[in-house]
């Protein structure tokens, strides 16, 4: 019974980070961010003590999994190819560890991995993802968890590897864009 638990919460989190990438008005925007001009909220994270401690910590615990190859061999799998949103930016490739997926946030755990290719096409870490199936809306570090894609979840994305015009907890990187 364990693992067919465990197989739908891996194929729900296959399914919720799908339809953050696909539905309407899922990208999470931070108000007064702009692109060219307006307010640039990337550094804000920089003036509160507990997201700075967050950002060190995720950085300290996915130092290894900078390289793709890591994180497979840690039991993080493919969950997505990349997500992409017209006008928004993308998140890019998702890898999730099923045995992390529950109803418990804890920021030294993050169920999933985001990468993208860089400039030789190698695949680089350059978010991580907070999914959770808690009750009530989960905060970390002063931040709450954004609706997630379908009813009963909530999302949190940190840009720790990759710095996002539109935030450190933003969805969307609008610096990013999918391989065609």
């Amino acid at each position: 019974m364990r693992n067919r638990t465990k197989t739908g919460l891996m194929s729900m989190a296959a399914a919720a980070v799908l339809a953050v990438g696909m539905a309407p008005g899922a990208a999470v925007a931070h108000e007064g961010s702009g692109h060219g001009g307006g307010s640039d909220k990337s550094d804000d994270w920089k003036s509160n003590s507990e997201q700075r401690k967050l950002v060190k910590t995720l950085r300290n615990v996915t130092d290894d999994y900078r390289w793709l190859d890591n994180a497979i061999d840690d039991g993080y799998k493919k969950i997505t190819e990349c997500i992409e949103k017209d006008g928004v930016g993308a998140m890019g490739f998702h890898y999730a560890k099923e045995s992390l997926i529950d109803d418990k946030t804890q920021a030294r755990k993050p169920e999933i991995l985001v990468y993208m290719p860089n400039e030789r096409g190698r695949m680089k870490l350059v978010a991580v993802e907070f999914l959770s199936t808690a009750a009530e809306r989960p905060e970390l570090a002063g931040v709450d968890f954004d609706n997630g894609p379908f009813p009963g979840t909530f999302a949190l994305h940190a840009w720790v590897w990759k710095d996002n015009p539109d935030g450190m907890f933003a969805a969307y990187n609008p610096a990013h864009s999918c391989p065609k």
